[in-house]
């Protein structure tokens, strides 16, 4: 249930993290009051506890103010995601707030670790509180009844923040390890090893950035990166992944469109060749993800694929392919930049990201013969992507 339902799994959050704040600062008190009442000879003792207590709790606490901030008020603040406030973007606000402004070049490559890095951060946060926990144990009897009454506000403090660190990761599997559109069994299906998972439109760069068609990645153009989860979630969606050059066995990564229901199919078996073609039989890619667009006959899940291309011929012209040629996939260098190929063997596939459209134009669908999932809808689990904003920036 809490992996499934965004907004209660969300709410829970918001209410352990107020709990979790109002213990500390509860404590704080208690260690205030300590302090003005130490002798110099006892002051070290909550001293050490409070800067503990600052460098987690105090920390967890601005970072929240300044995610409600941005919640509330950010669009009103911000007119676009660049733009400035002092010196601070709305950009670093978001990670700020989400203490996920830590990051490593690795992440553009793997951006599942964006929330790993939060989580990672708030259970060091919670060791640091163990510590300053132990340490008023181990000195409450020497210190009055004030340290021993922060040893017990600080282990009733335990059962919300552990109950807080389990939901985070949560949050986290639910993004990464359980999204799919297809749910009407309640147990997960068995998927092939070439299909690596499901994502939500939402997280694609055209639709988390305010400039349209802008990629996120500093590089831009001359990226040469082939990563999946790098050119979905980095890089516009009319951002062309051509091959590099004219040469056999190379690995690009290819776009196709099919409909919610084949893609469920897909992830099951195998991205099968059609039966027809400009060329005949082949499994057909766009070289960018708009492109499938105008050339796909389902519509509404995107399917992003890392292609051996092996033996290639290229051409300028429909006519200019020869069935008689032996190779494994026909490359066509459109006039106008709309390059596709068309590979011949499925085993040509090496792996691939599904990305589902969660608010699919019914009426389009249906015009267009699109299949619904067995339940009759096109979309059985939707992610709210807004309970994740800021976490995959």
């Amino acid at each position: 249930m809490w992996l499934k339902d965004d907004f209660k799994r969300y709410h829970y959050l918001v209410v352990l993290h107020t709990i979790c704040t109002i213990a500390f600062v509860v404590r704080f008190i208690v260690l205030c009051t300590d302090l003005s009442s130490a002798k110099s000879d006892s002051i070290a003792f909550p001293v050490i506890i409070l800067l503990l207590e600052l460098g987690s709790s105090f920390i967890t606490l601005i970072g929240n103010c300044i995610y409600i901030f941005l919640r509330y008020l950010g669009p009103i603040l911000f007119e676009s995601d660049h733009e400035k406030v002092g010196c601070c973007s709305q950009l670093f606000a978001w990670n700020l707030s989400t203490l996920t402004c830590f990051r490593c070049e690795c992440y553009r490559e793997h951006p599942q670790l964006v929330l790993v890095t939060r989580l990672s951060i708030l259970i060091l946060f919670e060791a640091m509180r163990f510590i300053a926990f132990i340490l008023a144990c181990v000195c409450a009897n020497r210190y009055g009844p004030i340290g021993l009454g922060y040893s017990i506000l600080a282990a009733f403090s335990f059962v919300p923040a552990v109950i807080l660190l389990v939901v985070e990761y949560l949050h986290h599997h639910r993004l990464w390890f359980h999204y799919r559109p297809d749910t009407s069994s309640e147990e997960k299906p068995q998927y092939i090893n070439e299909h690596k998972r499901f994502l939500p439109i939402a997280m694609t760069n055209d639709q988390q950035t305010s400039h349209w068609q802008n990629s996120r990645c500093d590089k831009g153009k001359d990226c040469l990166s082939r990563n999946l989860y790098h050119v979905i979630i980095y890089h516009s969606g009319n951002t062309r992944n051509p091959p590099e050059q004219t040469k056999d066995n190379q690995i690009v990564v290819g776009f196709h469109q099919t409909s919610h229901a084949a893609a469920c199919s897909i992830a099951k078996t195998q991205l099968k060749p059609s039966s027809n073609g400009w060329i005949g039989p082949g499994i057909y890619f766009a070289t960018s993800l708009n492109h499938t667009e105008f050339k796909a006959n389902q519509f509404g899940a995107y399917i992003c694929a890392k292609v051996d291309l092996g033996k290639t011929k290229r051409i300028t012209h429909p006519k200019d392919w020869s069935s008689g040629d032996q190779c494994d996939t026909v490359y066509y260098e459109h006039p106008h930049g709309a390059d596709e190929f068309c590979v011949q063997n499925e085993r040509q596939i090496r792996s691939w990201i599904i990305v589902i459209d969660q608010d699919p134009n019914v009426r389009f669908l249906q015009e267009k013969n699109n299949k619904p999932l067995p339940s009759g809808k096109y979309v059985e689990d939707r992610l709210e992507d807004i309970v994740y904003q800021g976490c995959w920036l």
